[in-house]
């Protein structure tokens, strides 16, 4: 063999560092050209301004070449001698298809193939191309703590989906079918008994919707119990790799149980424990543009300057094509029905893919009966890879994942949006059901939304029909209150979704809707002249995305007092919450959250002042704890109310009738059999508020009672029992429910006394079992009536569609209520009948 090394000009060869200059020594493929001008401006910005901070987030669009950036980045840092690097994906299909990138362009990289960290990384030869799982897990392979393997550089691809993979690694989850769980339920049951009597009754009859958070003060006088159950089965495959990660900071967890399962999560993700990760020399951090990083300060420990200075390319403005379209804006009969019945048929020699997005596999059954492939976790690699592969007969349906996903060019060219994707944490659920109109949770919905409609936009010259479906998903954009939450330029293209929905109606009057709606989707299939410079003179105003600061600012106050808290310095805890109120906070609900950390921080301080905090907290906001003492049920208000002035408030609360049909339609949606109770709970105390009633939800709020409470009149009221899940086909109603109901009624006659009052359970049977019965004068709901009612209550808004809604006839709107039923002897007596036995 022939050294020729030895016949150099020069005696050494020298390694080069700037990742440009790397490039140009890369035994790339063929079709490998020169670097981009946003991949060769981002390096060489990197290099001169970044190379030197521990930490930096690089923000770049889709299809720009953010994977060769990073490893070229990465292949920079061994170069200069520093140590090992590792490039971390948040699944394995990305880690394959970082490899694959890595092999064409000729960069030096290795897997994790056995037992053991290839050598090769641990000397700082080659990167390490692996997912954020093998990091992050109390096993993990990189060690904890002081026995942390020492990593130089590390590299973070698609980062906010890391931060809920790493979320998981340090949770623990527990199915309702094991003694974990069964042990952890009864050592905790009385009091949470206590914070809702019957949604325990409904947990422990293992109802999957049900779900209960344990007080954090019960949850740190028995944390050594915890410890010892969960010591106990530490062997066991759901506890195991996240006990190292969780056994010393158990007193920080919170605890949600379910009638399927329970989470115990820690406030605070521990990540110093992962001493390669936390103490790497350089981190890097990708994301997308559309995404706000202010997730980054607690989900990956960032600083502000951090996030509020990332590394981006300062000449991109917007990047790829989405015509977004919205069918039921274009006319109501193109509703989710009619979406799936037109997209979910195979379409023979069709050379494009048609996905649609669900939140769940329930969700997803009629696109299945239609003969849509449905995808599984085992599947869904090899589906997108079929049609990556122009094997696109099929409509591919894609369940509850709204990142991760690449489907580029003809692989996608018409998706589907169906429905509000869902929090599928029990955390998360538990916050939404407290904190529903945070700007939190809002803008952790608006980010998933987002995430999902760029699956199949993947470059800057990709294209793509974006179809929305699903009244809690239009709602969720089609309001201006919503729409604020999303990136310039999602915003922008909602905004020329909801434009093209008017051109359509203007211009396609007395046409068949369905064929306007495929008009619309070949002028971008077919590539419509016209249609792309309208879509590029509009984005071109759309201006570069800047951080959140008020978030920002929320998240860094909690992060702050969440570390004074675990070092013992309650007050300081507290006294950072109260400055947080003070100059963050504006609603009354936000408050109460936050009065309820406070009452959290304090309690091992001082028990009785906890409580006085959590009494001011459930005051404030009434669907979180129950204080331990002193609680006051706050009745529906004695004052003479005026019925027909708050409809008017109501109607006038919307800027035009599109806005509130979407608002009705969404509410009306979930007041049907089959809805989940909370839902359909939440939907039944907003129309009661739409037809201008005042309305309570004790079951939530005050954890007895039922589950809604109307006042019709100014001393008459309506108290519903909702059972909207149970099986339509159900014969009749059982003991456990006349017992709820028995319950329900007996808490109103003592908190509101010998009054007037109808009382309702909304049930697909009237037919009570024999060996139960009911304690007072009961009336049920059927499906009939249900339908009756929701049809009326549509019928009496569609009246405003012609009407100036800021100058309405209250005398036209009481005639209106006469004309459709809903007056409040209607309400009282119309729509239920009489159960037997």
């Amino acid at each position: 063999m022939v050294d020729f090394k030895k016949r150099l000009g020069k005696k050494t060869l020298e390694k080069k560092i700037h990742p440009c200059e790397i490039y140009e020594t890369l035994d790339r493929a063929s079709d490998k050209g020169p670097l981009r001008p946003a991949q060769d401006a981002v390096l060489k910005e990197w290099y001169t301004n970044f190379k030197d901070n521990k930490d930096v987030i690089l923000k770049l669009h889709t299809g720009q070449g953010k994977t060769l950036i990073g490893l070229l980045i990465l292949q920079s840092r061994l170069n200069q001698d520093s140590g090992p690097a590792l490039y971390l994906c948040h699944n394995n299909y990305l880690v394959e298809q970082t490899c694959m990138q890595a092999d064409s362009f000729g960069i030096n990289y290795t897997t994790i193939s056995d037992r053991e960290l290839p050598d090769d990384f641990i000397d700082g030869k080659s990167i390490l191309i692996t997912s954020v799982q093998k990091l992050f897990n109390g096993m993990t392979k990189f060690g904890l703590g002081s026995k942390s393997m020492s990593v130089s550089s590390i590299l973070m691809d698609d980062s906010h989906a890391c931060i809920d993979v790493i979320k998981d690694a340090c949770k623990i989850t527990l199915k309702h079918d094991s003694q974990p769980y069964n042990e952890i339920l009864q050592l905790f049951g009385p009091e949470i008994e206590k914070q809702g009597i019957g949604t325990y009754a409904d947990i422990k009859r293992k109802d999957f919707d049900s779900f209960l958070a344990v007080p954090y003060w019960d949850w740190q006088d028995k944390q050594s119990e915890v410890a010892e159950i969960l010591s106990k089965h530490k062997e066991s495959q759901s506890i195991k790799y996240a006990w190292p990660l969780l056994k010393d900071i158990i007193k920080d967890c919170f605890c949600v149980i379910s009638g399927d399962s329970l989470e115990i999560t820690p406030y605070i993700t521990p990540l110093s424990l992962f001493g390669s990760y936390a103490k790497a020399e350089h981190r890097i951090f990708m994301s997308a543009t559309l995404i706000d990083d202010s997730f980054f300060l607690k989900g990956l420990g960032l600083s502000v300057p951090t996030i509020k200075n990332p590394l981006i390319y300062r000449d991109e403005k917007w990047s790829g094509e989405k015509m977004i379209l919205i069918p039921s804006l274009i006319d109501s009969s193109l509703d989710r029905t009619e979406v799936v019945n037109m997209f979910a048929k195979p379409v023979k020699e069709r050379k494009y893919g048609v996905v649609a997005l669900v939140p769940s596999f329930k969700g997803c059954r009629d696109w299945e009966g239609y003969g849509a492939t449905v995808a599984t976790k085992d599947t869904i690699e090899a589906e997108i890879e079929k049609l990556k592969a122009r094997e696109c007969e099929k409509s591919l349906v894609i369940v509850n994942r709204y990142d991760g996903i690449d489907l580029p060019d003809n692989a996608c060219r018409i998706l589907i949006f169906d429905s509000r994707p869902y929090f599928e944490s029990l955390l998360d659920r538990y916050l939404e059901s407290t904190r529903s109109n945070s700007d939190i949770i809002a803008t952790k919905l608006a980010q998933t939304i987002e995430q999902g409609l760029g699956r199949g936009v993947r470059g800057e010259k990709d294209y793509c029909v974006i179809i929305l479906t699903g009244s809690e998903l239009i709602k969720a954009v089609r309001s201006r209150q919503s729409r604020r939450y999303f990136s310039e330029q999602t915003r922008k293209q909602i905004e020329i979704g909801l434009d093209i929905a008017e051109f359509a109606k203007d211009e396609g009057e007395g046409n068949d809707p369905k064929g306007i709606l495929e008009g619309l989707i070949n002028q971008t299939l077919k590539r419509d002249e016209g249609w792309k410079e309208f879509y590029t003179e509009n984005m071109d105003e759309v201006e570069m995305h800047k951080a959140q600061e008020r978030i920002l600012s929320v998240f860094e106050a909690e992060q702050k007092a969440d570390i004074k808290y675990q070092e013992r310095q309650y007050q300081a805890a507290a006294t950072i919450i109260q400055t947080l109120i003070d100059e963050h906070i504006d609603s009354e609900e936000e408050k109460g959250w936050y009065l309820q950390e406070i009452a959290r921080y304090i309690y091992p301080h001082s028990r009785s002042e906890s409580n006085k905090y959590q009494i001011i907290a459930h005051k404030k906001n009434t669907y979180l704890f129950m204080p331990k003492e002193g609680m006051e049920i706050s009745k529906i208000s004695a004052i003479s109310f005026k019925r027909i002035e708050n409809i008017k408030k109501w109607v006038q609360s919307f800027d035009n009738f599109e806005e509130l049909k979407i608002t009705l339609d969404d509410m009306l949606s979930h007041v049907r059999f089959g809805v989940k109770a909370d839902r359909f709970e939440h939907a039944v105390d907003e129309l009661a508020k739409a037809l201008g009633f005042l309305s309570q939800r004790p079951d939530k709020e005050w954890k007895a009672g039922p589950d809604n409470l109307w006042k019709v009149k100014d001393n008459e009221y309506l108290l519903i029992e909702c059972k909207s899940s149970v099986d339509l086909a159900r014969n009749e109603i059982n003991k456990d429910e006349t017992g709820q109901m028995n319950n329900a009624c007996a808490w109103f006659t003592k908190n509101y006394g010998d009054v007037p009052v109808k009382r309702i359970m909304i049930i697909p049977t009237k037919k009570v079992n024999n060996s139960t019965g009911f304690n007072y004068p009961v009336e049920v709901i059927r499906e009939s009536n249900l339908r009756k009612l929701i049809n009326n209550v549509k019928s009496f808004f569609h009246e405003f569609k012609q009407m100036d809604l800021q100058d309405l006839s209250e005398t036209k709107i009481q005639e209106l209520l006469v004309f459709h039923n809903l007056t409040a002897d209607n309400i009282l007596g119309s729509y239920s009948e009489t159960p037997r036995t």
